[in-house]
């Protein structure tokens, strides 16, 4: 059987734009002495200011590396400029809160022969509180053993674009069968050449009942659910030698109840040459 990829589980944080703003004040600090230093992408510091005289809801802008995340001991004098007095409202909301931790800011864009009004723009951005798991898009493949089936397959999809399939088996929820959205590359072997098709899940289980002609296909064996697939890029031909890769899980995989290893998934899809 095919192990997971540890490296695909990596969890990552989401997250959402809530402000998009040049940063204003910027000569009045020496950027010029910096302005080389900077790049799309530099993660900013966002820094309260709240003894500054002139603004309450001041927020400066700062250079990540600068700043140690203790505002009262902040020197001010180390900052690009500050959040324009129209859009830091809710910034220095969600700071005043204690929220920091969840609020991200980067370099978006960087205009050398603007005004200063224009030249650094920031976006900033709040992230979700809880890692979410990246989507695993490694390949799923189905291995067709005999023409007749393959036969069927390839008739169906050419008539009706689309082809559907019942997979599962004892304990299905044990198995890990495909989502929609999930990508399969079906396989047929012959003497020197392999016919592949890059296929994508577009209903399982009732939702597939708008693609059969009976209803009743829908629940006609109990341990097991109907796939309805369309494809995404096909036929390939590929010489067998060039899916030696594959070794002994090709012919394994009578239907994609697991994913290929990254490093296997990434070159069939190198094969296939689909990005």
């Amino acid at each position: 059987m095919v192990q997971k990829d540890k490296s695909d589980e990596t969890p990552e944080f989401q997250r959402k734009v809530i402000l998009e703003c040049p940063v204003a004040g910027i000569g009045f600090h020496d950027i010029k002495d910096i302005w080389d230093e900077l790049y799309v992408g530099a993660k900013i510091a966002l820094v309260r200011e709240r003894n500054n005289k002139y603004d309450k809801n001041a927020v400066a802008v700062a250079l990540a590396d600068d700043y140690d995340g203790n505002p009262d001991e902040f020197d001010f004098n180390f900052i690009l400029g500050y959040i324009p007095r129209q859009n830091n409202h809710a910034i220095a909301a969600i700071l005043d809160m204690g929220w920091e931790e969840f609020i991200e800011a980067e370099i978006s864009e960087l205009n050398d022969h603007a005004s200063y009004s224009d030249r650094l723009h920031i976006t900033v951005y709040i992230r979700s509180k809880k890692p979410v798991k990246p989507k695993d898009n490694r390949i799923r493949i189905k291995y067709f053993n005999d023409d007749e089936e393959w036969n069927n397959f390839t008739d169906m999809l050419w008539q009706k674009g689309y082809s559907y399939f019942r997979w599962g088996g004892c304990s299905p929820w044990e198995l890990e069968l495909p989502e929609k959205g999930d990508k399969v590359v079906f396989i047929r072997k012959y003497e020197r050449e392999s016919e592949l098709y890059l296929m994508m899940v577009i209903a399982t289980g009732d939702d597939c009942a708008p693609f059969i002609d009976d209803i009743e296909l829908l629940h006609a064996v109990e341990d097991s659910s109907l796939y309805v697939l369309t494809v995404v890029k096909g036929p390939v031909c590929a010489m067998n030698n060039g899916l030696a890769f594959l070794g002994k899980q090709l012919v394994g995989c009578q239907q994609p109840d697991v994913r290929l290893e990254k490093a296997a998934s990434d070159a069939l899809m190198e094969i296939i040459q689909y990005d």
